[in-house]
């Protein structure tokens, strides 16, 4: 249950200790994982049905990947030392794949 908000600070973590990363980036990430997880317990829960809270769910993911791929992410780690890209580039496999 923790993992996804854990990888998404991590995320954060890795950038703010090699680069200058804006606070909204941490709250943007987090703020979407929350939502990824709670409308997925939703719908697994039963509390509302499961297609609904999986589109919801998929869409806080998606904003969470387009944040760190195109947005503040990319344009944090555009900065980084090499081994940052590297970390950086390896977990958004993970993310991703």
């Amino acid at each position: 249950l923790l993992t996804v908000p854990l990888l998404m600070v991590e995320f954060y973590l890795i950038l703010a200790a090699c680069t200058n990363v804006a606070g909204s980036l941490f709250k943007k990430l987090l703020g979407g994982s929350l939502i990824m997880l709670l409308f997925g317990y939703m719908g697994e829960a039963g509390i509302m049905g499961a297609l609904p809270a999986f589109v919801v769910a998929m869409a806080a993911w998606l904003y969470m990947i387009h944040t760190l791929y195109l947005g503040e992410g990319k344009a944090a780690v555009s900065t980084a030392s090499p081994a940052v890209m590297s970390a950086y580039n390896t977990m958004m496999l993970i993310i991703v794949v």
